[in-house]
């Protein structure tokens, strides 16, 4: 097992933007040029200049997309991005057919749209009396 240091990420501020995402770069790029090498101090100062910039910070997944035939001859799309896996295919009947397969803790997170309507998951029901005529 590697060693890592966990670094607690302070809430970010909401409201007017007065720390651009210029100054930002700026100050990560002064912490990593440091003299001295890499210390374990800079991932602190490095949270606290994301968290002063107010911009949230996400695991970036690793997104592989690959286009080959089907066992049919025709064009597969295949994207696999780790607990996510997406088939675009053409079926029989001509028309395309989207298969996603997911973790539990993907699917969880996953938002699927078709033509902007959400269908992933489902929005919640308006009332019948609140839902357009």
């Amino acid at each position: 097992m590697t060693d890592h240091t966990v670094v607690r990420f302070p809430t970010p501020r909401t409201g007017s933007a007065a720390y651009t995402d210029t100054e930002a770069v700026n100050d990560i790029h002064a912490i990593l040029c440091r003299r001295g090498g890499l210390d374990p101090g800079m991932l602190e100062d490095v949270a606290l200049v994301l968290a002063r910039s107010g911009r949230l910070v996400v695991e970036v997944r690793d997104i592989e997309a690959a286009v080959a035939e089907s066992a049919a001859g025709l064009p597969e799309a295949r994207v696999d991005a780790g607990g996510t896996k997406l088939v675009i295919h053409q079926g029989e009947s001509g028309g395309l057919v989207v298969a996603i397969e997911a973790t539990a803790a993907d699917e969880a997170q996953l938002i699927v749209t078709l033509n902007k309507q959400q269908l992933h998951p489902l929005p919640p029901r308006r009332p019948a009396h609140n839902r357009p005529r």
